[in-house]
C-alpha cells in the first residue's frame, strides 16, 4: 500500500513513483505479461542497462553492447512496443539525422495479489529534476 504525503512528512520514493498517474499496469491470471517475457531476453536487458545512464543512438548501442545491428534494432523495436524505450530524431554533429533512444520506464514493481500477477512499469524520471 502506498503511503500518502503530508505537509510535515515527505513521501517515500516508492510512494511517489507508484502514485504517478500515467504508470502502466498490466495484469494476468494465466500467462506471464509480455513485458516480463521481454525482460527474460539477455540482449534486451543489456540494452536497457546501457540506456540507464544516458540516451544513445543505435550505432552507439551496437558498439557498447557488442551486438549485431539486426540484434540491437530488433530488441529496440520490441522494447519500444512494450513501452520501455522511446526514440527521438536527433542531428549528428555531421548534420545527419538519426534516432536517439532513451528509457521510457525505469522501474518495475511486480505484485501477486488475489491470484493475479500485476506489473507496474513506472515512467522514467528526468535525471535533471
Amino acid at each position: 500500500m502506498a503511503t500518502t504525503a503530508t505537509a510535515d512528512r515527505p513521501r517515500s520514493r516508492d510512494a511517489r513513483r507508484e502514485d504517478t498517474p500515467d504508470a502502466v499496469v498490466v495484469s494476468a491470471c494465466d500467462d506471464v505479461p509480455a513485458q516480463l517475457r521481454l525482460l527474460d531476453d539477455e540482449y534486451a536487458r543489456e540494452i536497457l542497462a546501457a540506456l540507464a545512464g544516458t540516451p544513445m543512438r543505435g550505432r552507439d548501442l551496437i558498439e557498447r553492447c557488442e551486438m549485431s545491428r539486426a540484434t540491437v534494432y530488433r530488441r529496440l523495436d520490441r522494447l519500444r512496443a512494450a513501452g520501455f524505450v522511446t526514440a527521438e530524431t536527433a542531428v549528428d554533429p555531421d548534420g545527419h539525422h538519426c534516432q536517439e533512444f532513451r528509457l521510457a520506464r525505469d522501474e518495475l514493481t511486480v505484485r501477486i495479489e488475489n491470484g493475479a500477477l500485476t506489473v507496474v512499469a513506472t515512467p522514467a524520471t528526468d535525471p535533471s529534476a
